[in-house]
């Protein structure tokens, strides 16, 4: 057929995100630790701040637990690569999302 199929974007999130949730649940009842996102935020930037919170409100929406680490535009890239390898070795730690654009 050459009819368009209509989809709601709302309730096909609604939709993912009751998915992600029983993953999630049905994750931790086998016993395993539940799902946690660190973010690492650098710097002041409006926009990039919106976006974290957005993914940590997204992340509780499903339960997995989260974290922001702010660090200031002057960290050196030395810092933020050395933060990031301490991080990426932590074990309590599923996922590590750097925010981009960095200053």
């Amino acid at each position: 057929s050459d009819e368009a199929t209509v989809i709601s974007g709302t309730k096909l999130a609604k939709q993912v995100l009751k998915e992600v949730q029983r993953d999630v649940e049905s994750w931790i009842s086998l016993g395993n630790r539940r799902p946690h996102l660190t973010v690492i935020l650098v710097g002041d930037n409006p926009a990039s701040h919106i976006y974290v919170r957005n993914k940590i409100k997204a992340a509780a929406a499903v339960g997995i637990s989260s974290e922001i680490i702010l660090r200031p535009k002057d960290i050196s890239q030395e810092e933020l690569l050395d933060l990031t390898v301490k991080l990426n070795r932590d074990p309590t730690i599923s996922g590590l999302l750097v925010q981009l654009p960095l200053p």
